[in-house]
Parts: C-alpha cells; structure tokens; sequence
C-alpha cells in the first residue's frame, strides 16, 4: 500500500468513523478538566489529549502490523485480503442492517482497568494526565477502532499499519474538535451526515480487498500476483 493510500484511507476512515466517535469520545473531550485553566492552558492541554491517542493509536497500528507482517513473509497476503474484507461486510450487516445493539468487544475485558485510570487520571492536577487520557481512551473498546486495526493488517508492515492508525486518528479530530469548541448540537449534525456514508465506504473497502486477495488479474482492483516459491536444496 503507497504512502498516498495510507493518508487517503486511513484519514477518510477515521473521518467517516467519526459520527461514532463523537458518540464514544465526544462526552470525554467535553468533560476534559480544563474549565479552571487559562486560554493558552486550555489548548495545550487539549492538544497534549489528542496527542496521547493519535500515539495510542500509531501504537496498535505497530502491533497489528507485526502480526499482519507474518503473514505476507509465508505469502498468504491474499488469505488476509480475503479475511479482512468479510469482516468488513460483517460489521455493515452487523450494525448498519440488523442494526444489533451488542457492542463490537472482542477486548471488552481491557475497559475496566482503563476506566479505573481514567478516573484517577481526571483527579489528577500535572499537566502530562492529559497526554495518559488521550492514550488510555484510545484503548476503550470500540468497533471503529477494531475495524480500522483489522484494515491495518493490510498494510504489510508495522511501519505502515502504523502511519495507517495515525491518519485515522487524524481523521477522527475534525468532528470531535467541533464538539469540544461547538457543542453537541453541531457535532449531532455533522454525525447524521458521516452516519449515512460511512457504511458504503466500509462496504466498498470489504469488496476490493476481497477482489484483491482472490488474484483475479484486474488491474488496480484485483492485480496478479506470482507467489515465490521457496526451493530448498540440500548438500552432503
């Protein structure tokens, strides 16, 4: 995947992925404990918050793509397309179709110790808890997140899964932004719009990386791919 890529999809997931983001991370950006701190205060804590997520995320994207890498190093690249793009349909039918109100928490068992730091993060007066806030809550389960992780599989590399979840993350701060300097009213908006687009763009990616993995030969969309095969020879 080409850097461009990397900024293009990670950035329009995350920006699309937003609507949600403003109903899981939009309460905690609001209540952030900065009413008592001055202007200039105010942004650089703000600032240091979103900071500490975007390397939350950059983090799991690292991980996922050292998993992801073994899979490209025993050639089965196209197995993982394949997975990951079921996935993806997965969760379209899962919460845009059947509309199911279960959460998407495969890691559900993380969330109370990370809301136990939160909580003292919060109580907490030195100016680096806001840096510890951001990253603790991009730890909270959510089914965006786990999406955009599975996509950074793709990726073929830790280097790139990584700049993958950072460009999402990016992609998240717009709309959370207008939250924290507009109020609800204006985030509630702009979410019904994202909402009605985000499922398509899921949708979309699911099918080309689903055409990618079977190798059917259509350039752009499913290229052929000749798989090394490894020879071992043996000498006495």
């Amino acid at each position: 995947m080409s850097f461009d890529n990397l900024i293009g999809i990670g950035f329009l997931m995350g920006l699309l992925g937003s609507a949600h983001c403003i109903g899981m991370c939009g309460p905690l950006v609001m209540s952030l404990p900065i009413s008592k701190k001055n202007t200039i205060e105010k942004i650089f804590s703000t600032s240091l918050y979103h900071i500490g997520k975007l390397v939350s995320y950059g983090t799991l994207g690292v991980i996922m793509g050292l998993f992801g890498k073994q899979f490209f190093i025993y050639n089965a690249q196209q197995h993982i397309s394949i997975i990951i793009g079921i996935i993806m349909l997965t969760y379209v039918a899962w919460v845009f179709v059947i509309k199911s109100k279960k959460s998407f928490a495969p890691l559900r068992f993380i969330q109370k110790p990370v809301l136990d730091g939160l909580r003292r993060l919060f109580r907490s007066e030195h100016i680096g808890s806001f840096f510890l806030i951001g990253f603790l809550n991009g730890l909270l389960p959510c089914g965006m997140v786990y999406l955009a992780l599975t996509s950074s599989m793709a990726t073929g590399s830790a280097l790139n899964a990584g700049l993958f979840m950072l460009f999402f993350g990016l992609g998240t701060l717009p709309a959370l932004l207008m939250v924290a300097l507009g109020g609800q009213y204006m985030g509630h908006i702009f979410r019904k719009k994202l909402q009605s687009l985000l499922p398509f763009f899921i949708f979309t990616m699911g099918v080309l990386l689903i055409l990618r993995g079977m190798n059917l030969g259509i350039p752009f969309v499913s290229p052929h791919i000749e798989l090394e095969t490894a020879v071992v020879s043996c000498h006495n």
